[in-house]
């Protein structure tokens, strides 16, 4: 295997949140109704009282459901329909962790999305000479919202810090790529 597809291979691995939890939650789940199907079927053919339901009891009420009251057909078929598309949305969307890579000749790199707002935070405070603490970053899937609470009797040139945020993130060669946006919070800080 190449060294770059095994760099691209291992950050992908570490950026993505593997599905094994759901897949081994409907697993045991299914294991566990098998099971109880199973009990109640050998207790059904040794005469013994069913534990939950009785198998014959429960063909009976399967197949005179359509005589059971349209309210409750319809319930059911929701609660079913809302779990399918629940899982239908679970195993098709991206599990993104909050995390970027990227690979550099011999290196491959897995950066943490807090540590970039750290760094936009510092450089945002630093362009804007406030303190670090009026600054704020949230790093999302593809951008970054960096909100500056500016002092009171001072004024902030935004262009200035975008400018400053932008070129600190043209730096970073990670995947997927970050566009911010500088934003000044309605509120003010007393000096």
């Amino acid at each position: 295997m190449s060294t770059p597809s095994l760099y691209r291979r291992v950050v992908r691995r570490e950026t993505h949140s593997p599905r094994s939890g759901l897949a081994i939650t409907i697993a045991v789940l299914l294991v566990l109704v098998l099971a109880w199907l199973g009990v109640e079927s050998v207790l059904a053919a040794i005469g013994q009282p069913a534990l939950l339901v009785a198998p014959k009891d429960a063909v009976t009420a399967v197949l005179s459901a359509p005589t059971a009251p349209a309210p409750l057909l319809v319930a059911i078929g929701a609660v079913v329909a809302i779990v399918g598309l629940i899982l239908i949305v679970l195993s098709l969307s991206p599990a993104r962790r909050g995390r970027r890579g990227g690979s550099i000749d011999r290196t491959a790199v897995v950066v943490d999305d807090r540590v970039i707002a750290q760094s936009l935070a510092s450089t945002a405070a630093y362009a804007g000479d406030v303190d670090p603490a009026q600054v704020n970053v949230s790093v999302g899937a593809r951008s970054a919202r960096v909100e500056i609470t500016r002092t009171s009797g001072r004024t902030l040139d935004t262009r200035e810090i975008q400018e400053a945020v932008d070129a600190e993130i043209a730096t970073y060669d990670y995947r997927p790529a970050l566009r911010a946006k500088v934003r000044l919070s309605e509120k003010g800080a007393v000096a």
